[in-house]
C-alpha cells in the first residue's frame, strides 16, 4: 500500500494546531483560555448537544476535532478562526459576566421595574402562584422576567452575539475580512423572509441586520415601525461601548413588541422592501446616529415602556413559534449555562442548595429544541434524560466551585467524587480496580475505561514524517534488517542437510579409524527462528504533551491571520507521534505483532483509551490516517490505562510480550494526584498496575521525556526498566534502539 500517494485532504484538524490557537486566544483575551475537545463537553450530558460548532462554558472554549465544511483548506481554516474568535470574544467582552443590578449604557433600565410572571414555564399555562425562586445565575433572574423564555433567549442570543461580533471586528481589524466572508456565506443560506410567519420574519430581519445586510430585506408591511425600532435598538448594542446589559435591555423591549404580534403566515403581497437607510456599514462604529431622542447614543423609551410593570405573554399558541436558523460561525451560544458553570462562587452554597431539581430542569428545558409547529401537545415535555442531566449538572457545578476544591483533603483524597463502585453501562466500557497505597488495599470496580477507535485524520502527518525523516528511517530499517540473519540458527550434527558439518565429519573419520562406529549425524542446515513477540505501545495524550518544543512548518491557511498564526509550534506529542510512525514502519519489516494506543481522560469514571492500531489489526491507510489525529487531551490516569493495555496483551498467544509506556510526566488526574500528599497515591497505583502486568508475563518499560522523571520513577518503576530522555527530540531515534535491545 502506497500511503504517500494518497490525495491531500482539505479538512483542518484542530489537534496539531491547538497550542497555536491557545496562544492566539491568550493574546486576544489577555487571560489563559483552555481549548478543549467539543466531544468531551457533549459527552458530559449537561446541556450541550451540537458537536459541529464551537461553544464556550464561560471558562474554556470547545472546538470540533475536524473542520471540513468547505472544499479548500484555507476556507476551513478561516471558519475555524472566526468560530474561535467569536467564542474568545464572548469571554473577553463579558457575555457571561452579566449582572442583573448593573446599569446599561444605552438604555434606561427596565429590569428593576418589572415583576416576574406568576409562573415560570416554557408554556403559557401552569401553576398560578407567586413564590421566591432561587436564581442559579443573574441571567436566570433576567429570563424569569419573560413569560416565554424561548423567544427571550432567541432575542438575547441574536443581540449579544451580534454585539460581540461587531466589537471583535472593530477592535481586531485583521480578522474582519474573514468575518465578512463568513457573513456573506451565511446570508446566502438564510431562509426567505416572505415564507416565514410574521413574528419569525421580524426575528430573521434582526439576524440579517446583525450579519451586515442593509438592503433587499422584506418585512410585514403592517409591522414596519416595529422593524425600524428593532433595527435602531440593535445598532445601539453594536456600539463599541455597549455592554451585555444593553443587550438585555434591548431584549426586554424587542420581546414586548414581538410578543404582541400574531405569528401568522402572510401573503407575499403583505411584505414590503425595507432597507436600513442609515447604512451602519458606512458609519464608523461608535459614531452618533439620530434615533429620535435627545441623546443620539441612548434609546428614548415610549410612554408605554416607561410605565411597563410586566412583560406580555405571547399572542397565540407557543407551538406556533419556532426559533430562527442559527449562524454557525457564531457557534452554540448557551449564556445561562455558561454563567452557571463559570461563576459558581457568585452564588452562595446555601443558595445553590435551595435550587430544586425542577428549577434546574427548567433551565435545561430552555436550552432544548422546541416541538414542531404542528404539534398538538402544549404541555411540558417529559424528557426522560432531563433528570440525569440535572444530576450531571449539579456534580459539575460542585466540582468547579473553588471553595470546594480548596477544602482540606485526607491523605487519600478521592472522596470528592466517591460514589462507590462503577458499572459498565455502555458498549466498549471496562471497569478496573485501583490500588490505594495509603490503605494497602484495592478499591474495587473503581475506574471506568472507555475504549474508542481513534477517528481517522489527515494522512499528511504519516506521509510527511516518512519523507522528512527519510535519513533516520533508512538507518532504522537498516538496523532492523541486520537482525534478519540472526533469525536463522545454524543447526549442527543432523542426519541430513545441505552441507557436511566439518567438525562432525572429522570426528566420524577419527572414530572409524579407531574402530568405533561413527555417527551418521554429519550434516548441518539453517533453521529459521520464528519471532514470537507481541507489544503494546501506550502513549500519554495528556494536555501537557501540547507543550511547544520548537518550530514546525507554516500552518495551513494562515495568511492574513497575524503573527500568532504565522507558524505552528512543534510539540511533545508531535515527537511522540513521529517516534511511533518510524517504529511502526520498522515493525512491519520484521513482522512483530504490535498495537498502538493512547490514553487520557478526566476523572476515575472517564478514562479514555484510544485504539490507533489494535494488535490483531493489519496496518492500512485507515491506520495511517489515525496517527494524524493523536493530540493532547486531558489528564493522565495511568493505572487503568496500563491495566487495559495488559488485558489486550493477555489475549495474545505470543511467547514474549512487552508494554512500552511513553509519557511526558508523572500520573495526574482529578482525585488521583491533585495534592502533594495525593501524588504518592497515583505513583503507587501505577506501580501496582505494572506489577500486575508482570504477573501476566508482560515486560513493562517506561520511557519518559520528563527531565524530573527520576524523582518519581525511582519509586514507580523500582525494579522495572525505564529511561529518562534529557532531550525529547531524541525520542524518534531512541525508541527503536530500545525496542531492538529489549526484544531481540
Amino acid at each position: 500500500m502506497n500511503v504517500l500517494n494518497e490525495p491531500k485532504s482539505f479538512a483542518v484538524e484542530v489537534a496539531p494546531i491547538r497550542d497555536m490557537l491557545r496562544l492566539y486566544c491568550h493574546a486576544l483575551t489577555e487571560r489563559k483560555v483552555e481549548l478543549q475537545d467539543l466531544k468531551q463537553l457533549v459527552e458530559k450530558n449537561i446541556g450541550w448537544s451540537r458537536d459541529d460548532v464551537a461553544t464556550s462554558d464561560g471558562i474554556a472554549i470547545f472546538l470540533p476535532a475536524v473542520i471540513e465544511r468547505f472544499d479548500n483548506q484555507s476556507d476551513n481554516f478561516d471558519f475555524l478562526k472566526v468560530m474561535l474568535t467569536q467564542q474568545a470574544g464572548h469571554v473577553e467582552f463579558g457575555s457571561f459576566k452579566f449582572e442583573f443590578g448593573r446599569a446599561a449604557t444605552r438604555f434606561v433600565d427596565l429590569r428593576p421595574k418589572l415583576a416576574e410572571p406568576p409562573a415560570y414555564h416554557d408554556h403559557d399555562h401552569g401553576h398560578e402562584s407567586h413564590h421566591e425562586h432561587a436564581n442559579a445565575t443573574d441571567l436566570t433572574r433576567l429570563f424569569r422576567l419573560f413569560p416565554n423564555k424561548r423567544l427571550a433567549l432567541d432575542i438575547f442570543s441574536i443581540l449579544e452575539s451580534s454585539r460581540v461580533e461587531a466589537r471583535v471586528m472593530h477592535d481586531y481589524r485583521g480578522i474582519a475580512q474573514a468575518y465578512d466572508e463568513m457573513r456573506r456565506n451565511n446570508l446566502k443560506l438564510r431562509p426567505e423572509m416572505t415564507l416565514l410567519p410574521a413574528r419569525e420574519a421580524l426575528l430573521e430581519y434582526l439576524v440579517r441586520l446583525g450579519l451586515g445586510q442593509t438592503h433587499g430585506m422584506k418585512v410585514p408591511l403592517q409591522h414596519k415601525t416595529i422593524a425600524q425600532e428593532m433595527g435602531e435598538m440593535l445598532r445601539l448594542t453594536l456600539e463599541p461601548g455597549a455592554t451585555v446589559e444593553d443587550a438585555a435591555e434591548a431584549s426586554l423591549r424587542i420581546y414586548t413588541r414581538l410578543a404582541r404580534i400574531n405569528n401568522d403566515y402572510l401573503e407575499k403581497t403583505e411584505f414590503g422592501n425595507f432597507d436600513d437607510n442609515s447604512n451602519r456599514s458606512n458609519r464608523p462604529p461608535g459614531s452618533k446616529a439620530s434615533i429620535g431622542s435627545g441623546r443620539s447614543n441612548r434609546w428614548a423609551d415610549q410612554d408605554s415602556e416607561r410605565s411597563l410593570s410586566a412583560l406580555p405573554s405571547l399572542v397565540g399558541r407557543e407551538r406556533e413559534y419556532l426559533s430562527p436558523q442559527g449562524v454557525d460561525h457564531r457557534g452554540d451560544f448557551r449564556p445561562e449555562l455558561a454563567q452557571l458553570l463559570s461563576r459558581p462562587e457568585a452564588n452562595s452554597r446555601e443558595q445553590r442548595k435551595s435550587l430544586t431539581a425542577e428549577e434546574l430542569a427548567d433551565l435545561l428545558r430552555g436550552q432544548r429544541t422546541p416541538k414542531r409547529r404542528d404539534s398538538d401537545d402544549e404541555g411540558e415535555e417529559q424528557d426522560p434524560q432531563t433528570s440525569q442531566m440535572v444530576q450531571n449538572l449539579l456534580r459539575e457545578i460542585n466540582r468547579r466551585d473553588p471553595r470546594m476544591q480548596s477544602m482540606a483533603q485526607r491523605p487519600s483524597a478521592h472522596d470528592d467524587n466517591d460514589t462507590g463502585p462503577l458499572t459498565a453501562t455502555q458498549p466498549n466500557t471496562f471497569i478496573y480496580d485501583e490500588w490505594d497505597g495509603f490503605r494497602s488495599r484495592f478499591r474495587r470496580r473503581w475506574c471506568r475505561v472507555y475504549e474508542k477507535t481513534m477517528p481517522p485524520g489527515d494522512v499528511d502527518f504519516y506521509r510527511e514524517t516518512l519523507l522528512n525523516r527519510r535519513g533516520l528511517l533508512e538507518q532504522i530499517r537498516g538496523e532492523f534488517e541486520q537482525v534478519m540473519p540472526e533469525l536463522y540458527r545454524k543447526e549442527k550434527r543432523l542426519p541430513d542437510g545441505v552441507e557436511h558439518d566439518l567438525d562432525a565429519a572429522i570426528e566420524a573419520v577419527t572414530d572409524f579409524r579407531v574402530g568405533i562406529t561413527p555417527s551418521e549425524k554429519v550434516f548441518w542446515r539453517h533453521h529459521k527462528i520464528e519471532r514470537d513477540v507481541g507489544v503494546a505501545f501506550l502513549l500519554d495524550m495528556s494536555g501537557s504533551t501540547g507543550e511547544a518544543i520548537g518550530r514546525l512548518a507554516d500552518a495551513p491557511g494562515s495568511s492574513g491571520a497575524g503573527p500568532l498564526f504565522e507558524r505552528a509550534q512543534r510539540r511533545i506529542i508531535d515527537v511522540e507521534k513521529e517516534a511511533i510512525v518510524l517504529m511502526s514502519d520498522a515493525l512491519e519489516t520484521i513482522g512483530d505483532r504490535y498495537g498502538v494506543y493512547g490514553f487520557s481522560g478526566h476523572g476515575r469514571d472517564n478514562v479514555e483509551f484510544y485504539v490507533v492500531k489494535d494488535i490483531a489489526e493489519e496496518f492500512n491507510l485507515e491506520v495511517a490516517r489515525r496517527f494524524g489525529r493523536i493530540g493532547p487531551l486531558h489528564a493522565t490516569r495511568m493505572g487503568p490505562a496500563i491495566r487495559h493495555a495488559t488485558a489486550k496483551l493477555r489475549q495474545e498467544q505470543t511467547r514474549a510480550k512487552f508494554l512500552f509506556l511513553i509519557s511526558d510526566g508523572r500520573p495526574q488526574d482529578r482525585g488521583y494526584s491533585q495534592e502533594s500528599s495525593d501524588k504518592g497515591y497515583a505513583v503507587q497505583d501505577t506501580r501496582m498496575a505494572l506489577i500486575e502486568a508482570r504477573r501476566e508475563g508482560i515486560h513493562p518499560f517506561c520511557l519518559t521525556v520528563d527531565k524530573e522523571g527520576n524523582d518519581y520513577l525511582r519509586t514507580m518503576m523500582d525494579d522495572f526498566s525505564y529511561e529518562v530522555l534529557s532531550d525529547v527530540s531524541l525520542l524518534p531515534r531512541r525508541l527503536p534502539q530500545l525496542y531492538r535491545k529489549l526484544t531481540m
